[in-house]
């Protein structure tokens, strides 16, 4: 991928993020059906939803402004620190998914480690080469 297509792509997953945190600090989990039907104890509370929104809302802003400037002047150093923010980020969140038995966000983190990741990872490989 060029780095013009990495803006774009990096551009779009910040502002869905944006648009999804929104959405989270509103409405909670209650705005996907997906999770009434795998998650079968009430685990967020509604000011949780509004603290866990905002903080998707500053990551994505950040994952908007960041990796476009990173992208945009092919700085290899920044992509690898959105790279570990992304997955210590996923991590910490998958592990604490699985503790309080909300298994589907375990799944859910692991396709984002794989969708915010792979990008990142073959622009760096790129890069050494």
């Amino acid at each position: 991928m060029k780095a013009k297509d990495l803006t774009v792509w990096i551009s779009l997953v910040g502002i869905i993020g944006v648009l999804f945190g929104l959405s989270y600090a509103l409405f909670g989990l209650n705005a996907l059906p997906v999770y009434k039907k795998f998650v079968s104890h009430n685990v967020y509370t509604p000011w949780s939803n509004g603290l866990y929104g905002s903080v998707f809302i500053g990551f994505s802003v950040l994952l908007f402004l960041l990796g476009r400037y990173a992208f945009q002047n092919n700085n290899k150093a920044l992509i690898k620190i959105l790279l570990y923010g992304i997955f210590s980020w996923l991590v910490v969140e998958a592990i604490f998914s699985f503790y309080y038995g909300v298994y589907i966000n375990v799944g859910i983190d692991i396709v984002l480690m794989f969708f915010l990741g792979a990008p990142l990872i073959l622009f760096i490989r790129n890069k050494q080469s």
